[in-house]
């Protein structure tokens, strides 16, 4: 089933060698655009789209000291988007972060300023890996709500 996958960058292949890490998605957008894109009049993608999201940790920073309400917009905006992938068959959108992911009670960032929110924009997805040890975090399109 295609979703998000939230995975560190240095799962990545690149940076990892070919057959070592996880295949980076072959269409780079930044965290701002990819909202504008699916904030536009027309959805931007369809079966053949293979999207790497970065920055999302640095949209939440800069949204600071309101980085709940931002993360709760951004849950807002992905969820309004969810017929559009998958009645495009889009594959998985690939958001990827520069710091380690953390699962206790909550799937959060361990960022250098603190820890940011991911939880609330995506739930608390139970991690999974691949044959390599390469972990990463799986929701679908349609994610369920946060508080």
């Amino acid at each position: 089933m295609p979703g998000y996958m939230l995975v560190e960058q240095k799962y990545l292949s690149p940076p990892l060698p070919k057959g070592r890490g996880i295949k980076a998605n072959n269409r780079s957008i930044g965290f701002l655009d990819f909202m504008k894109e699916l904030q536009g009049d027309t959805f931007p993608y369809h079966e053949e789209s293979r999207l790497l999201v970065a920055g999302l940790e640095d949209v939440l920073l800069f949204s600071r000291p309101d980085i709940e309400n931002e993360a709760k917009k951004i849950h807002h905006i992905l969820q309004g988007a969810a017929q559009d992938f998958e009645r495009r068959s889009c594959p998985d959108v690939q958001i990827v972060f520069r710091n380690p992911l953390k699962r206790g009670a909550h799937l959060e960032v361990e960022h250098p300023a603190g820890k940011l929110p991911i939880y609330l924009i995506f739930g608390s997805p139970a991690s999974d890996s691949d044959k390599k040890g390469n972990i990463y975090y799986k929701c679908s399109f349609n994610l369920s709500s946060v508080s």
